[in-house]
């Protein structure tokens, strides 16, 4: 009877929670295999494993009558692509690929959405009046998706481009604002009718008229230095973007640009924000000395947001608040002195 217990359970092993529970796996199985057998919530959260009351690589090889405590994070990230090599079980290697699935699709939502609001923006349309609850689910119904998130998830995949919901989405906007089209001259004299305490100081001036509304365009933050033209919009005032500025057509807005121009004291608007993005090797302490390069430029950082890929490479958004294009220069300059820096370059929204 003993040699035929053996000979009919040789390819299976016999495991123990720490509360006495028996757990039968495949012989050759790995405590990853244990832990999700127990719970995928289990599994997704393991950092490590205790056999014995000893600790253990999840590589180890589990034996018949091993007793096995999981440990798990709340904080953990979840599996890893090596975790697929490492289990046996068909049950466990599902789960882990469930896990990337789903991960996949979150990220091609955040990305999706990412792209469709930079669209939204460079057509020079607010979010909050564009992306309404009724607006969403009437453009996912357009395209057949059941709901936004597949539709951001679509345009995260490349399924469809970002151009082709924003359009959708501001379209019945668009066709309102196309029929508010008027002349420069109609334009500048609507803005001539803004109250005064309603001018914005933003040190540029258009040539030859005073006391209009100004606003500096946050598709592309112009500052001084930057060569720069107006373009009117229909009750806000001129809008000034970068004279590179891909959001300002100029053969399709010709009748509505207006030539404006830095003021030369100085003395109206001190700081411009700007956005610039760096990329490098993701080492530890990288961020913290791309913080000290630019303090040392004296310069205030605004906001910054970091993130890494599977092939160690990092990037690093900021925004910053600069005086002038020659005060930039320096920041950029002294960012890329730090080692292991591959390119500093100024977003264009």
């Amino acid at each position: 009877m003993e040699s035929l217990k053996i000979d009919l359970f040789s390819d299976m092993v016999f495991v123990f929670t720490p509360k006495g529970d028996v757990i039968e796996l495949p012989s050759g199985s790995v405590p990853i295999d244990f832990a999700y057998r127990i719970h995928s919530e289990i599994g997704n959260k393991t950092i490590g494993a205790k056999i014995n009351g000893k600790m253990v690589t999840l590589d180890y090889k589990l034996k018949t009558g091993d007793i096995i405590e999981i440990l798990t994070s709340k904080h953990s990230y979840g599996p890893s692509q090596d975790w697929l090599k490492l289990a046996q079980t068909s049950q466990a290697k599902n789960k882990i690929r469930q896990f990337f699935k789903k991960q996949r699709k979150d990220e091609n939502i955040e990305k999706g959405k990412e792209l469709v609001e930079k669209e939204i923006k460079a057509l020079d349309f607010e979010l909050k009046e564009i992306l309404t609850p009724e607006n969403l689910k009437r453009v996912s119904e357009k395209f057949n998706f059941t709901h936004e998130d597949d539709m951001y998830a679509a345009v995260g995949y490349n399924g469809i481009t970002a151009a082709q919901i924003a359009n959708r989405l501001t379209e019945k906007l668009r066709k309102k604002r196309d029929q508010e089209e008027t002349t420069i001259k109609e334009a500048v004299s609507e803005l001539k009718s803004f109250p005064t305490h309603k001018k914005r100081d933003a040190g540029v001036r258009v040539k030859g008229i005073d006391n209009l509304l100004i606003r500096l365009s946050r598709c592309c933050n112009p500052v001084p230095g930057d060569e720069i033209v107006g373009f009117i919009t229909k009750g806000r005032g001129v809008s000034v973007h970068r004279a590179d500025c891909p959001n300002v057509d100029v053969s399709e807005a010709q009748n509505r640009l207006i030539p404006v121009e830095w003021e030369s004291d100085g003395a109206v608007r001190k700081e411009y924000n700007v956005d610039i993005e760096i990329t490098g090797y993701d080492r530890r302490g990288l961020l913290n000395e791309v913080l000290q390069a630019v303090n040392e430029t004296k310069t205030n950082i605004t906001a910054v947001s970091g993130r890494s890929d599977r092939n160690k490479a990092a990037t690093i958004i900021m925004s910053i608040s600069i005086t002038n294009i020659s005060h930039l220069q320096k920041v950029v300059e002294r960012i890329k002195q730090i080692p292991d820096i591959y390119s500093v370059r100024r977003i264009m929204n």
